[in-house]
């Protein structure tokens, strides 16, 4: 394929993307599900007064620990309720925010997949996207350094990631 050709389809791939102007490591940006409580006060208080098994007391409280940062807490309340509701998306769609929000992309990733399988969804596949973009950015990388400096396959991975880093930014 030639150079520039590739460097156009890279620029229309990616010329919407706002967040890959902070490459290496933006946090991908999470396009949060309607949570269900955040019209209605009497849903959510209905949630908190549920018993832990029930699904949607587990999902607010996942989402609870996920705003405040606590990781560990959030995902171990994401795979609780996976157990709960194991063929419903937004579980492992979650689960993806938040694993690409901890860099951990290729858990990412399989949440993401796994959250497309049960639903196609175009937020899901939005961030997947966003995803694999970092994956693949970060592979060019590894390979620019494995690379000897005079082999042809080391430019023109510089000459690529130029030319993709470079359309994120404009």
């Amino acid at each position: 394929m030639n150079r520039g050709l590739l460097a156009v389809a890279c620029y229309a791939a990616l010329s919407g993307c706002a967040a890959l102007d902070r490459l290496p490591v933006p946090p991908v940006p999470a396009v949060p599900l309607p949570r269900a409580g955040d019209a209605d006060p009497a849903a959510t208080a209905a949630a908190a007064d549920a018993e832990p098994s029930d699904s949607a007391f587990v999902a607010e409280r996942a989402r609870q620990a996920y705003d405040t940062g606590r990781w560990d807490v959030a995902e171990g309340y994401y795979l609780q309720w996976l157990r709960l509701k194991p063929g419903d998306a937004a579980p492992w769609f979650q689960l993806g925010n938040l694993y690409a929000e901890q860099g951990r992309l290729d858990s990412a990733e399989r949440a993401y997949r796994e959250a497309l399988r049960r639903r196609d969804d175009a937020r899901t596949l939005h961030n997947l996207g966003l995803v694999q973009v970092r994956l693949g950015v970060g592979a060019l990388r590894e390979a620019q350094k494995r690379l000897p400096p005079d082999d042809p396959a080391r430019r023109e991975t510089r000459e690529f990631l130029r030319a993709l880093l470079g359309s994120a930014a404009r």
